[in-house]
């Protein structure tokens, strides 16, 4: 990580876009995706789903038959790139069906686009 500073007003705004896909994952609106993730998303959760644009990406999550029943977004970090680019680290906690509960750790790099801030590669490590 970069530790550059980030504008408030821009933190604030990319920690609202991560905190969006945990209740657009949460409630299964995944055709909502392209509200927090840009059309060449690179996603890697490796042994769970790894996709390549926004299309794949949503057909992966509509095809998990058992979905984590609630994801908590925590101990975000956002550091600057440039102007239009930050690297964010936090943690992830899921609920699943039974009452299990698994961590991860959520590397994202995020764009500046027209639409606003969009998560343009995530980076999933689980833990534990």
């Amino acid at each position: 990580m970069t530790n550059q500073p980030v504008d408030p007003a821009d933190t604030r705004a990319i920690e609202d876009v991560l905190n969006r896909v945990a209740y657009i994952l949460d409630t299964h609106e995944y055709d909502r995706l392209g509200e927090v993730f840009s059309p060449g998303i690179s996603f890697d959760n490796p042994g769970r789903l790894t996709a390549s644009g926004l299309d794949e990406v949503i057909a992966a999550f509509t095809a998990i038959t058992t979905p984590a029943v609630s994801h908590h977004i925590t101990n975000v970090v956002v550091d600057a790139v440039d102007d239009d680019t930050a690297e964010c680290h936090s943690k992830a906690l899921a609920l699943r069906a039974g009452g299990q509960v698994t961590a991860a750790i959520y590397r994202d790099t995020v764009t500046r686009t027209d639409a606003g801030w969009r998560i343009s590669a995530r980076r999933i490590s689980p833990l534990g």
